[in-house]
């Protein structure tokens, strides 16, 4: 996985860091970003970017660094982008995990979904949360203990959203 970190308001301007060789949190030391822009991808081109008033690394350890107040896009595939509000992420950067709680918003022209807590697994393509939420779109809602979003294996730039556990829909005609 591959980090572009910049605090300066123009991306392209930012440092490129490999986490493979970067060190920083994992002898002790601390650091912490302000204002910060954080983007990766992965070799699925999964990507992110994502931006947060302060990202810093969990109980001085790396591979897991946290940020506040987030806001940014998310690409899960080439046609397929997804916005992402968020009081606090943390990313494990070992394990390409990024997970939205204290509050989540994911935001599509089609649908938004809202909840307390949801995990991005770059590594297997799927986004899931054990936690309630609820999915709103342009005719109705619906509410649900569980969400699993996967990609579809019948239209490839298409998400399936698995939603179970006390499910309740409100649909207007």
């Amino acid at each position: 996985m591959i980090f572009f970190v910049s605090t300066s308001s123009e991306f392209e301007n930012s440092s490129l860091v490999e986490t493979m060789d970067f060190n920083i949190g994992s002898k002790g030391d601390i650091f912490l970003i302000d204002n910060a822009k954080l983007s990766g991808s992965d070799k699925l081109g999964n990507s992110f970017n994502i931006k947060a008033n302060k990202i810093n690394q969990i109980d001085n350890k790396f591979p897991i660094i946290s940020g506040s107040k987030i806001t940014g896009d998310i690409n899960i595939s080439s046609q397929i982008i997804i916005q992402i509000k968020a009081k606090i992420a943390e990313l494990n950067t070992k394990d390409n995990i990024l997970k939205l709680f204290g509050g989540f918003q994911i935001i599509n022209e089609k649908y938004k979904i809202i909840g307390k807590e949801i995990f991005f697994n770059f590594k297997d393509s799927t986004i899931t949360s054990n936690q309630p939420l609820t999915f709103l779109f342009s005719k109705g809602e619906m509410h649900g203990g569980k969400i699993k979003i996967i990609k579809s294996k019948i239209k490839a730039n298409n998400l399936l959203f698995l939603i179970k556990d006390g499910v309740k829909i409100k649909y207007l005609l």
